[in-house]
């Protein structure tokens, strides 16, 4: 099992990763954020550009993007971002990731946020803030097991519901 950058060589487990969700109603994977319009090459060269800061749409900070790979299938995705705006202060945070709806409840979801906690400490943070939908049990378990301690909770109107705030302590 492994947390890799997506590359060329991922093509097709991505279109699996992302077929399943389709399949199963969720049409929005959290932490997977390329332009629908990009071609497979845009959106490896675009997760690349974004950790480097590059060419960034306005409002946005970098982020790192990783995929949980294992035996041939995409598991999960996390996307780190570097920094946070006001918007991703109050809603979305450092880390966002996703397990594949056939590989939920497995602890998939506990080894993407303890990389993006790793990844987070190297890059010199000292704490990271995880939001979730108030009513996502499963991922304030995840969140909680991974340090996470509750800041608040607040009806998003952005959003259409109660989001609950964590921040995790790196140091």
């Amino acid at each position: 099992m492994d947390i890799v950058a997506l590359g060329l060589e991922h093509e097709r487990m991505l279109a699996g990763f992302l077929d399943e969700f389709a399949a199963s109603g969720e049409i929005r994977v959290p932490a997977y954020l390329p332009d629908p319009s990009w071609s497979f090459r845009e959106i490896v060269e675009g997760f690349a550009k974004q950790s480097r800061g590059e060419d960034l749409p306005e409002g946005w900070v970098p982020g790192t993007t990783r995929f949980l790979v294992h035996e041939g299938r995409m598991l999960g995705v996390f996307n780190l971002r570097h920094g946070l705006t006001e918007s991703l202060l109050r809603f979305g945070g450092h880390v966002g990731y996703s397990v594949r709806p056939s590989e939920r409840c497995k602890g998939y979801g506990a080894r993407l946020l303890e990389s993006a906690k790793q990844l987070a400490c190297d890059m010199g943070l000292d704490r990271i803030l995880v939001t979730c939908d108030t009513e996502n049990v499963a991922s304030a378990k995840v969140i909680l097991k991974c340090g996470g301690v509750l800041e608040d909770q607040f009806y998003h109107q952005g959003v259409g519901y109660e989001v609950s705030r964590y921040w995790i302590a790196l140091t």
